[in-house]
C-alpha cells in the first residue's frame, strides 16, 4: 500500500468518528429533557424504579387515586340503609276544606265559619243533656260532643260540692248565619253574620238561677269557683277572658265557654291564653319539636302542619298512638297525639 493510500484512509476513519460523537451528543442532550419533562409533569424521578412509584396503600381520598388503583384495590363500599326519618308514622290525606273544620277552628271578626257540612253534629241541648242543669229554652243547641263534654263537667261539680242541682242554666249556644244577620239587625250581637265563635257549635253562654227566681250571669268564683279549677279537665276554656278585648275583639265576659279539647284547653288556662294567642303559639310547633302537655294520667304531643302550596295535602299522624286533627280555619293543620 502507498503513502497515498493510507493518507486516504486515515481521512475516511476520521470522518466517521465526528459522525459518532455527534450523534451520542444528541443522543445524551435529547435524554435530558425528555427526564426533565417527565419530572417535571409527574413530580417524580423516573430514575427511580417503577415498583418505588406506585402507592404502597389505597389512597385515602378517592379523588387521589390514579390509575392503577381505580376499581381494582378499593373494597366496595357497604351499603348504608338509613331508618326513615318519621318511621312511626305514616300519611294521612286532606282537603283544602278540612282546614275549616275541626275543635280548634278560630272565628272572629278576621277569620269567617264557613258551615261545612260534616264538621259537627247539632243537637238540641234540651233532649240530650244531663239532668243536673237547665237549659234556657227547647231551643238550644250546641255539637254532640260539646253536650257530652258539658254533661260530664256538671255532673262532677255536683257530685263534688253534694248539691242537688248546679242552679246553673245554658241560654245561648249554636247560631246559624241567619240567625246572626237578625241578632246583629236587632242590636242584640255586635258581630257579623259568619263571624261568630257561636257558628261552630262549640260555645255557649251560661247563667246562675237563684232560688228566688233571679238571675245572674255565670261567674267562676264563691260557689262555682270549682269550674275555674276543672273546666279545662273537660276541654272548655274562657272564649273572652279579662285583658284580651284587643285581641279577641269582643268585651271579656265570664259566662262565654268554648270547647277546644282537654289538652289545649288545659295549656290556654295555664299560660292565661285567649284562644287567638293559642292558635298563632301552636304554629311555632312542629312533629320535630311539638308541644308536650301533661294530663291527668297521660300525655300530650301537639304540632302544627301547614297548609302546602299544591292542593294534596299530606299530613303525618302516628300509627300507634290516639290522634286528632283540627283545621284552624286559615292556614293549616293541628296534630293532637295522645302519648300514654
Amino acid at each position: 500500500m502507498t503513502k497515498g493510500d493510507k493518507r486516504r484512509n486515515r481521512r475516511k476513519y476520521k470522518v466517521r468518528y465526528d459522525r459518532l460523537a455527534v450523534f451520542l451528543l444528541v443522543t445524551i442532550v435529547l435524554a435530558v429533557i425528555i427526564t426533565s419533562c417527565v419530572k417535571a409533569v409527574t413530580g417524580k424521578d423516573v430514575t427511580e424504579p417503577i415498583e418505588s412509584q406506585l402507592p404502597t396503600t389505597a389512597p385515602t381520598d378517592p379523588a387521589e387515586a390514579t390509575e392503577p388503583w381505580e376499581d381494582n384495590t378499593l373494597p366496595e363500599p357497604e351499603p348504608v340503609t338509613e331508618a326513615p326519618k318519621y318511621k312511626d308514622y305514616t300519611v294521612e290525606l286532606h282537603k283544602y276544606d278540612d282546614t275549616f273544620k275541626g275543635d280548634l277552628v278560630l272565628v272572629n271578626s278576621q277569620y269567617e265559619y264557613r258551615f261545612m257540612e260534616d264538621d259537627i253534629d247539632v243537637q238540641t241541648l234540651y233532649d240530650h243533656k244531663s239532668s243536673c242543669y237547665d237549659v234556657s229554652d227547647n231551643v238550644v243547641s250546641l255539637d254532640s260532643t260539646v253536650i257530652e263534654q258539658l254533661s260530664a263537667m256538671m255532673e262532677a261539680f255536683k257530685e263534688e260540692n253534694s248539691r242537688e242541682g248546679t242552679g246553673i242554666w245554658v241560654f245561648d249556644g249554636y247560631r246559624t248565619y241567619n240567625e246572626q244577620a237578625a241578632k246583629r239587625s236587632d242590636g242584640l250581637s255586635s258581630f257579623e253574620p259568619g263571624h261568630t265563635d257561636y257558628h261552630t257549635g262549640r260555645t255557649f253562654d251560661m247563667l246562675v238561677m237563684h232560688e228566688d227566681g233571679t238571675t245572674d250571669p255565670f261567674k267562676p268564683e264563691g260557689d262555682y269557683e270549682w269550674f275555674a279549677d276543672h273546666a279545662a279537665d273537660y276541654g272548655f276554656i274562657t272564649r273572652y277572658p279579662q285583658d284580651k278585648s284587643d285581641i279577641t275583639g269582643e268585651k271579656a265576659r265570664t259566662y262565654t265557654f268554648r270547647y277546644v279539647g282537654v289538652p289545649h284547653a288545659k295549656y290556654i288556662t295555664k299560660h292565661g291564653l285567649c284562644l287567638e294567642e293559642y292558635i298563632e303559639q301552636l304554629k311555632g310547633y312542629t312533629i320535630e319539636k311539638p308541644l308536650e302537655v301533661e294530663g291527668d294520667g297521660c300525655g300530650y304531643r301537639i304540632y302544627f302542619v301547614p297548609l302546602p302550596a299544591s292542593d294534596k295535602i299530606e299530613v303525618l299522624v302516628p300509627e300507634k298512638e290516639r290522634y286528632t286533627v283540627s283545621g284552624n280555619n286559615s292556614d293549616g293543620f293541628i296534630v293532637t297525639v295522645t302519648t300514654k
